[in-house]
């Protein structure tokens, strides 16, 4: 059985390699999560302004909740002073959540 003791002493060994990692690949690391976090909303804004013509709240709403990020949601609404926003947020948090059940059993079964 694993003792508490054995356990800090693995989680404090992860750690060892955590912060080597970021020494080593620090920039790296943070510049492509920015990339990853960024580039979605830019495009998703984008094809929802230019091409699809949406309510800049809704499009907002809804960008926030393909992120699933609902203190970004309460911000939208507290700053556009409507509850708009919450309907685009409703229908991408669904769906996301669905997606993210479904890639995460889809990673573990390869």
């Amino acid at each position: 059985a694993l003792t508490l003791d054995d356990f800090l002493s693995l989680l404090l060994a992860s750690g060892a390699s955590v912060i080597a990692t970021l020494v080593d690949s620090g920039v790296v690391l943070v510049l492509l999560g920015l990339v990853i976090a960024l580039v979605p909303v830019i495009i998703g804004y984008l094809v929802g302004t230019l091409v699809l013509k949406m309510n800049p709240a809704l499009l907002l709403g809804a960008l926030a909740g393909a992120m699933t990020s609902t203190p970004a949601l309460s911000t939208l609404v507290d700053a556009s002073r409507s509850n708009i926003p919450a309907l685009g947020y409703a229908g991408t948090y669904t769906f996301t959540n669905v997606f993210l059940t479904l890639g995460g059993a889809a990673i573990i079964t390869l």
